[in-house]
């Protein structure tokens, strides 16, 4: 695996207060959204169970009662590891317009995260 952060073309916002189930289809896991672009989303606080593998998955993102939902399929691009736990970077391989919207009223209002140099950081971090 080639680390190819420093190839990043899309800036990412922090995102709070969204879960995301996601699921090959046979099984089902629940994570913390910390972070979206246009392309992408990082998930955190995900088993360790979870088979990372380079298939797409269904990740539905829900922000609590009031917020809309989204449907998206997804595919790893990296994953860090954390114990029990792991944290995983998906590419947005197909995604609702009502989703774009949203990721695109976000990033103007919220800001934008420089990641490479938590990348850095990363001496556990995999990436495809």
């Amino acid at each position: 695996m080639v680390d190819d952060s420093r190839f990043r073309k899309q800036d990412r916002v922090k995102l709070r207060g969204y879960i995301a189930d996601i699921t090959d289809g046979i099984y089902e896991y629940d994570a913390i959204v910390e972070d979206v672009s246009f392309e992408g989303l990082c998930l955190t606080d995900m088993s360790n169970k979870f088979a990372v593998e380079k298939k797409i998955y269904t990740a539905v993102i829900v922000g609590g009662p009031d917020a809309d939902s989204y449907k998206l399929q997804v595919q790893p691009r990296w994953v860090r590891r954390h114990g029990d736990f792991i944290e995983v970077g998906f590419t947005v391989i197909r995604s609702p317009t009502k989703w774009k919207r949203f990721i695109r009223e976000l990033i103007p209002k919220k800001g934008t995260v420089g990641m490479e140099g938590e990348w850095e950081h990363c001496s556990n971090l995999s990436v495809w």
